[in-house]
């Protein structure tokens, strides 16, 4: 039985953001948090077997959930060897979440800062950019590999991205002692614009299980209402969802080079890659597939 490199579970799909090009932003189904059953059911679950990641984290923001602390600390009692990752906006981690973070062992926090324009920031996001950078110098001055093992800041490239920003935006990394990325636009199976086209390789999210915050699965992070999903959690295993048919039919698409033949799939732009289960020499002509979609469209810097 195939078993997950990533587990993600959606814990609030609420967000105090309204990013431009999110789709979290045109949510149609409820606003909720899940509840502390259904997570521990879920954590219990991911016991059965080795799983190399876990991510409380899907669409909305983690740290408006009010059991967020209680939910990593059950994490890491219950998978104590299964990386921890985090991730936020930013404007959300504020100083007294900060300080409550050390000591969780978290392995990488992601904070998604889409722009260091201030004017384009509260455009963009929402949000006043002065706050969420107070937040991101706090985490600085606590050393923020501290706070977790590895701290990535993550700039979304989009139209509007100069390279003087780009620049400016690693000499800020720098400055703050984390990790700069800066990533091209998703386009949401097509329910958002992005010049990026859609690659031939598998994909990286095949291989993840995606829990909303009712129990249900979807394809990927990118289904973000689970129209495409592949079961309920709540009266299944989470490897019984993972191995489902459908699951293992999209697994299988991908990796034989037919990803065009599944929707959404094939309308996905999203380029991270993983080829894992592909024997060679399909592996060898999918590494060429992603070595020229990088040079050729630099989706990543």
């Amino acid at each position: 039985m195939e078993t997950p490199r990533l587990v993600a579970i959606e814990t609030t799909n609420r967000c105090n953001a309204r990013c431009s090009f999110c789709p979290n932003n045109a949510l149609q189904r409820d606003r909720s948090t899940m509840d502390s059953e259904l997570f521990e059911k879920i954590v219990t679950d991911c016991a059965e077997f080795e799983l190399p990641a876990i991510e409380p984290f899907l669409q909305g923001e983690p740290f408006v959930d009010k059991h967020i602390f209680d939910r990593l600390e059950l994490l890491r009692s219950r998978l104590p060897r299964t990386k921890l990752r985090l991730y936020s906006n930013g404007a959300a981690l504020v100083p007294s979440k900060i300080d409550r973070l050390r000591g969780f062992g978290v392995d990488h926090l992601y904070i998604s800062l889409n722009t260091i324009v201030p004017e384009r920031y509260s455009r963009i996001v929402g949000l006043p950019f002065e706050r969420t950078m107070e937040n991101l110098c706090y985490l600085a001055d606590r050393k923020a590999g501290k706070v977790a093992r590895s701290v990535s800041v993550r700039l979304t490239m989009t139209e509007e991205t100069t390279w003087m920003e780009k620049l400016r935006f690693l000499d800020l990394c720098r400055r703050l002692g984390v990790r700069p990325m800066l990533v091209g636009l998703f386009n949401y199976k097509g329910d958002i614009h992005s010049d990026l086209p859609v690659p031939g390789f598998p994909c990286e999210h095949i291989t993840r299980l995606d829990i909303m915050v009712d129990g249900r699965t979807t394809l990927c992070c990118m289904d973000q209402e689970g129209e495409f999903g592949w079961g309920s959690v709540r009266d299944k295993s989470v490897l019984e969802v993972y191995n489902s048919d459908q699951a293992r039919r999209v697994r299988a698409l991908h990796r034989e080079g037919r990803r065009a033949e599944y929707d959404p799939c094939n309308r996905c732009n999203l380029f991270w890659s993983d080829l894992n289960g592909v024997p060679w020499p399909r592996r060898a002509l999918f590494w060429g597939q992603i070595v020229g979609y990088h040079l050729r469209y630099h989706p990543l810097i």
